[in-house]
């Protein structure tokens, strides 16, 4: 994708909180957190940019991301293995 379409706003996401008592900032910073977490067990990193994601390898890949199912499409091309959520050594890690 361009640098100018990964900026684009693609419209609210599935996973989108549903919660209006806190500021939207801080609902995304939240899931930004449990994102890395979740990720951790591979390397990889995410980081805000401009209302998408930017994953990051350790090699210095990158990729912007501007959804949740993109994101683990891109996370298994970097970590060239597919990543199954119901991996019991990923849920452990967890």
């Amino acid at each position: 994708m361009c640098g100018i379409c990964g900026l684009l706003d693609n419209g609210p996401q599935w996973s989108d909180s549903l919660r209006q008592d806190l500021p939207q900032r801080q609902l995304r910073l939240r899931q930004l957190a449990l994102l890395n977490r979740a990720l951790k067990p591979w390397r990889l990193t995410l980081s805000e940019f401009h209302n998408s994601w930017l994953l990051a390898s350790p090699t210095g890949q990158q990729a912007i991301v501007p959804s949740l199912d993109q994101l683990w499409k891109e996370a298994e091309k970097m970590t060239r293995c597919s990543l199954d959520p119901l991996d019991e050594r990923w849920l452990a890690a967890l």
